[in-house]
């Protein structure tokens, strides 16, 4: 919880608290490096860039990791890049975290059906009831963020209002239409093992 909470506070400094804002483009596990205490950085700003002074979009190439990089910025040429689209990776990164093994759209089918919980790894909660409502919120939170039209998303400072003052999550089910990929998009598959978190030493 607290590695979210983390990651969280550095994305709101980017996009809040730096005038212009600045746009990480590349958030994934493997970027997002623990100490010993377990803190958690975010690194790896090879693929930063800086926002307009207006605060308005960003128009860059497509760049970003497979899984993690916003479906509204998987185009060929020059795009437009938002501080949403960092709240998308931002999402799935939350979604890696508590449902291992599981893709986004096995969570989205368990939320609809009210059984979301059937997607978190049993392992991090050990059969504990405030782990479990944790990690359920968690992954709502997760598909909030990671909703295929950026408007709907929150602001990862509204997110993570949301997960520390423990505020009432939205109801997304009114917005599975619009936000679950139809078949002929990409699917991929949530593999802790494949992007693990790296420990930092320093």
């Amino acid at each position: 919880y607290q590695i979210i909470k983390d990651i969280g506070s550095a994305l709101i400094y980017l996009h809040h608290d730096c005038a212009p804002y600045i746009l990480h483009r590349d958030i994934k596990p493997s970027n997002i490096l623990l100490d010993n205490n377990f803190n958690a950085k975010l690194a790896d700003f090879g693929l930063s860039r800086i926002g307009n002074q207006d605060n308005a979009t960003l128009l860059t190439n497509a760049i970003g990791t497979e899984g993690y990089i916003d479906p509204e910025c998987r185009k060929v040429g020059k795009v437009k890049f938002y501080p949403s689209s960092d709240v998308y990776s931002f999402g799935i990164v939350l979604l890696d975290i508590v449902c291992t093994g599981k893709s986004r759209e096995q969570v989205w089918e368990l939320y609809i059906r009210g059984k979301v919980m059937e997607a978190a790894d049993g392992r991090l909660h050990g059969g504990d009831d405030l782990d479990k409502r944790q990690m359920q919120r968690v992954a709502i939170l997760g598909l909030w963020c990671s909703l295929l039209d950026s408007s709907m998303r929150p602001t990862v400072r509204k997110a993570m209002e949301v997960l520390e003052r423990d505020e009432p999550l939205p109801d997304l089910n009114y917005l599975v239409n619009t936000s679950v990929p139809s078949a002929q998009q990409d699917t991929y598959t949530i593999n802790s093992d494949q992007h693990a978190l790296m420990i930092d030493e320093s």
